[in-house]
């Protein structure tokens, strides 16, 4: 089982819109995807309470910090889980790290969202000394109009890989909480991204 996870200190990046479209997109392929809501907003849940099994998306709670304890019971099962994470830097976040093989950090262009990154970097950066962590991949996410030159600059300086895609604001998106499939050839690059991340 491949495990993918969405994270970000700040809240309304995307996270959970994110996973879930992930979720669906690696559905739509035939494998079988077990969703872990880690927020305690519970809207992935919901998602996966009203729609889950329009796509084939299992859908599992988790508001413990122990997901890193309990990949194991799930391995036969699933051949991925996708975690929507809290938008915090907590024993949660890093239970996330440690268990993940990949981690996703959707970010919009505002300083706010890329002023966030640097307590999940120093985070991801002590569990990869203690050989705890995945890989970290950033995404724009929700974007009008593209990051500045001076945006890109400050998130480069993490020294984490960013995609050259950015993944532009739709009303479509909104459409996934009632039901919708993922927008436009977005199910491509979401499936790219998590193949992608652990390669």
């Amino acid at each position: 089982m491949r495990i993918v996870a969405f994270v970000h200190q700040k809240g309304g990046t995307g996270k959970t819109t994110l996973a879930i479209g992930t979720a669906i997109a690696l559905a739509e392929t035939g494998a079988r995807v077990l969703l872990v809501d880690a927020d305690v907003q519970g809207t992935a849940s919901e998602w996966g309470s009203r729609w889950g099994q329009r796509w084939n998306v299992v859908c599992r709670s988790q508001m413990q910090p122990i997901i890193h304890e309990q990949t194991a019971r799930f391995e036969r099962m699933f051949d991925w889980m996708i975690v929507d994470g809290p938008p915090t830097v907590s024993d949660m976040t890093a239970s996330i790290f440690k268990a993940a093989d990949g981690v996703l950090i959707p970010i919009r262009p505002s300083l706010p969202d890329i002023w966030a990154l640097e307590s999940l970097a120093a985070l991801h950066e002590r569990l990869t000394s203690e050989g705890n962590a995945g890989t970290v991949f950033v995404v724009w996410n929700q974007v009008v109009d593209p990051p500045t030159e001076g945006m890109v600059a400050q998130v480069s300086a993490m020294a984490w890989p960013v995609s050259p895609r950015l993944i532009p604001w739709d009303a479509a998106w909104m459409q996934l909480m009632e039901g919708a499939p993922v927008p436009d050839d977005s199910g491509k690059y979401l499936r790219a991204l998590a193949t992608g991340i652990l390669s």
